[in-house]
């Protein structure tokens, strides 16, 4: 049976060298060269003042809303959450949130998240901790959210 499996790994292994062989042409069709990357468009998104994040407490399953000016910093529970950005779409575009925080337990010295979080994809890049979830849900301008 080993036999076998080594056999048939021999067999794939060409055919998973053309497979990339493949791809590194599609890449220099596509783009110009393997190392190139497409340009980037104009950006269409919108700073906002605000973002509206939610807090999950995963013991009790109490969810908050949070609302949070950018700039600020807000205590939720026993993290420290710090917005630094917050945008949204340009007119005429799917509607989503962006928004680029800081997260820090009060126990810990280091942040357990800090980074852009995105309303339509939250397990994209999630906070990591194991009793509070937070993701956003919305920006907006003044006291709208």
């Amino acid at each position: 049976m080993r036999k076998t499996l080594i056999l048939l790994a021999c067999l794939a292994m060409p055919a998973a060298a053309q497979v990339e062989q493949d791809i590194l042409e599609d890449l220099r069709r596509d783009f110009g060269g393997a190392e190139a990357a497409p340009q980037r468009g104009a950006v269409t998104s919108v700073p906002r003042e605000t973002a509206t994040l939610r807090g999950l407490d995963k013991m009790t399953g109490l969810a908050r809303d949070i609302d949070v000016t950018v700039g600020e910093t807000v205590e939720y529970e026993r993290l420290t959450i710090r917005l630094d950005a917050c945008r949204s779409p340009a007119a005429g575009e799917k509607p989503d949130a962006y928004a680029f925080v800081e997260i820090l337990d009060r126990r810990e010295d280091e942040p357990r998240f800090s980074g852009w979080m995105i309303a339509s994809s939250p397990a994209l890049n999630a906070l990591d901790h194991p009793r509070y979830d937070v993701w956003v849900t919305s920006c907006g301008d003044g006291s709208t959210g």
